[in-house]
């Protein structure tokens, strides 16, 4: 008869253990998938797709009336770093709008409203304004905390610059033009969400930056 030593099933146990440990290691790390066993994008994946579509907007796509010229803006985004996520709102030369949200959910479909479309075509008209002021764009980070970060799409590439949020308020310039006009379209676009039946998500409103102090008497 075969006699089994104690230290035989404290090895059996461990090596049981182990494998039971590596099967929920590799289960864990394993992408998750939907019906079809498609792969399920997260909330931050899908916002970086939909980010990045609007970021690489083929002009043509857009049913415009006249040429563009090499420094017409067909396109511009505004971003906004709020604590550990972002904000991005994204308007296009058709009056089409969309505003993404980094930890999920956004409003789309600006285009089919016209108080929309005009506040997005005024967007893009200050956003040409203030593209003399900014650099040609190597990549495309995110702003961090407190910090916008604008995009301005045209025939030569994309364009770009960041400010810190607080320092709009001091001074009126073409960016903080920029971003009080950005605020109106994401205002427009909440105003159409709201009043869509089984409304579930709308980011909430970019904070304003700081007002100018008061100077003393």
């Amino acid at each position: 008869m075969y006699h089994i030593y104690p230290w035989e099933v404290v090895v059996m146990a461990i090596l049981v253990g182990a494998l039971l440990y590596f099967k929920r290691q590799r289960a864990a790390q394993a992408p998750k998938t939907g019906a079809g066993g498609r792969r399920t994008q997260t909330s931050e994946e899908a916002y970086m797709d939909l980010r990045r579509q609007a970021i690489e907007t083929d002009p043509k796509r857009l049913v415009l009336t006249s040429e563009l010229k090499p420094t017409d803006a067909y396109g511009a985004l505004m971003e906004m770093g709020i604590s550990s996520s972002v904000v991005t709102l994204a308007c296009f030369a058709d009056g089409d709008a969309r505003v993404l949200y980094k930890a999920g959910g956004g409003m789309i479909g600006g285009i089919s409203h016209e108080n929309v479309r005009k506040v997005s075509r005024e967007f893009l008209a200050l956003a040409q304004r203030a593209l003399a002021g900014m650099t040609k764009a190597t990549d495309h980070p995110l702003p961090g905390p407190d910090k916008l970060r604008f995009y301005v799409l045209t025939p030569r590439g994309v364009f770009t610059t960041e400010t810190d949020r607080r320092l709009l308020g001091r001074a009126k310039s073409e960016l903080s033009a920029l971003y009080y006009s950005g605020q109106e379209v994401v205002a427009q676009m909440r105003q159409v969400e709201e009043q869509r039946p089984k409304n579930t998500f709308a980011p909430p409103p970019m904070p304003p930056p700081d007002e100018p102090e008061e100077e003393p008497a």
